[in-house]
C-alpha cells in the first residue's frame, strides 16, 4: 500500500517510479467506472497528472514494462482518444477479462499469462542464489491421454455455455483426468447453474456415445 511503503517526506512520484522500475509486470484493473472515476472534489482522476493510478500505469508504459489490462464486471477496453497522452499506449495492450460466470478459468488464464514474466530462468542443475541445494522434483505422474477428437467434441459442447475459453479449460483439465466421464464432470463445474451443468453433461454424453448398429 502506498501509505505504508512511501516514507514521510519523500516525493511520492519518485517513489512510485522507483517501485514500478523494479516490477516485472503491472496489472491495470479496469472496472465499469474506470474512465469516469472522480476524486473527492469531483474531478476526473485520469485528468490529474499526480493521480496514483495514472502515475503507476504511465511509468510502466514509459519503461516498456508489460502492462496487462484486467477487465472486471463487464468493462470494455478504453480507446486511445479517451486517455491522456501518457496512457494512450494502454489502449493497445492485450487485455484479460475476469467474469463472474467463468471466474476460475478466467483467473487461471491470467495466472498462466503472467508466468513467463515471473518465473526466473534457472539452470535446473544450478543452486538458487540463496545457496540452498536444489531439491530434485518428484517424477510426474503420467495420466492416460484422452483422444484429441474427444477433447475437441467436449470443447465444442462446453463452448456453448462458456464461450471460446472452453478449449483452454478442457485441455488443462485433461492433464489430470484419466477418463472422459471424469473430464466432463470437472469442466462442467465451470458452468454457472446446476440445470446448465446437467444439460452440458447430457449433450456431452450424447455426442460421445457411438451410434448403435
Amino acid at each position: 500500500m502506498d501509505v505504508n511503503a512511501i516514507q514521510p517526506g519523500r516525493d511520492f512520484r519518485k517513489a512510485i517510479d522507483e517501485s514500478i522500475h523494479k516490477c516485472s509486470v503491472l496489472l491495470a484493473i479496469v472496472g465499469l467506472g474506470w474512465l469516469e472515476s472522480r476524486d473527492g472534489a469531483g474531478h476526473k482522476r485520469l485528468d490529474d497528472e499526480n493521480d496514483f493510478v495514472r502515475l503507476e500505469i504511465a511509468s510502466a508504459l514509459q519503461r516498456d514494462i508489460p502492462v496487462v489490462p484486467v477487465l472486471v464486471r463487464g468493462a470494455r477496453m478504453p480507446r486511445a482518444e479517451q486517455l491522456p497522452d501518457d496512457l494512450k499506449e494502454l489502449a493497445f495492450r492485450n487485455a484479460v477479462e475476469l467474469t463472474h460466470a467463468r471466474w476460475k478459468s478466467d483467473v487461471q488464464v491470467l495466472v498462466d499469462a503472467l508466468k513467463p514474466y515471473l518465473e526466473p530462468c534457472l539452470d535446473p542443475n544450478q543452486a538458487p542464489s540463496s545457496g540452498l541445494p536444489v531439491v530434485p522434483s518428484k517424477p510426474a505422474v503420467t495420466v492416460p491421454s484422452i483422444d484429441r477428437s474427444v477433447l475437441d467434441r467436449i470443447s465444442r459442447e462446453l463452448a456453448v455455455h462458456i464461450g471460446p475459453i472452453a478449449e483452454v479449460v478442457v485441455k488443462r483439465a485433461a492433464k489430470r483426468c484419466s477418463t472422459v466421464t471424469d473430464l466432463c464432470g470437472v469442466v462442467a463445474q465451470e458452468i454457472e447453474g446446476t440445470p446448465a451443468q446437467a444439460r452440458f453433461l447430457a449433450s456431452c454424453m450424447r455426442s460421445l456415445t457411438p451410434p448403435r448398429g
